[in-house]
């Protein structure tokens, strides 16, 4: 074999080595950040109005809500209209602390019957879809509660109460924050396998370490 065949021959198994390695890493990277991942994908069906970030796809809220074992809360708009349930929800409810709150503990969907600013056709196609599944039509300023299958469990008309009374109607009076769900981040693999090995193992616990232990389980002191 000659000089340049040997040279190929190398040259061929370090990219075939290399390509190896890339497919590994990938593999396992995909496995310690297989959340985000999913989180990823699920924000297509996200958008970002009135400072808040809500759904637009009841599927991929009912996958969320089944996950994190949350209710779904719809809002139902019509954004643009005047002197309305719908424009005094959005100056109103919307910017409120407790109503923030709701958005935190439930998972919200809002559907907006005028459309809104840089509508996709597959939004349009979801909201079109939950406006006939619940019977929304022409009626804004609706708000509705679902467990994480979908069933609607209350309906609210919102006539100009106070967010707290809305809030309360809505939940039948059962209205507990909770924690907003967490958006998971990028995780480092190496780091990860690291870390589990440490848990693995357990700490390694040193001499003078194991006596102060005892010495705080039986109140004396050794003086060492």
């Amino acid at each position: 074999m000659g000089v340049n065949d040997s040279a190929r021959l190398l040259l061929t198994r370090l990219i075939k080595l290399a390509l190896g390695i890339a497919v590994v890493y990938g593999a396992v990277w995909s496995y310690f950040n297989w959340d985000y991942i999913l989180e990823k994908f699920g924000a297509k069906y996200e958008v970002s109005r009135y400072g808040i970030i809500w759904n637009t796809n009841l599927s991929a809220a009912k996958r969320t809500a089944a996950k994190y074992n949350r209710n779904i809360m719809i809002v139902y708009i019509r954004s643009g209209a005047k002197h309305d349930a719908s424009e005094y929800l959005i100056s109103r409810i919307f910017p409120s602390t407790q109503f923030r709150k709701a958005t935190e503990t439930y998972i919200p969907l809002l559907i907006d019957a005028s459309g809104g600013p840089e509508e996709s056709a597959r939004t349009k196609q979801n909201r079109d879809e939950i406006v006939k599944a619940y019977d929304l039509w022409n009626r804004p300023g609706q708000l509705l509660l679902l467990d994480a299958t979908g069933r609607e469990l209350s309906r609210v008309q919102y006539s100009e109460q106070p967010v707290s009374e809305l809030i309360s109607e809505l939940s039948g009076g059962n209205f507990k924050p909770l924690p907003p769900i967490p958006r998971p981040g990028v995780k480092d693999p190496f780091a990860e396998s690291e870390k589990k090995a440490r848990e693995l193992t357990g700490p390694t616990v040193k001499k003078n370490e194991e006596n102060t232990r005892v010495e705080e389980k039986w109140g004396f002191s050794t003086g060492l």
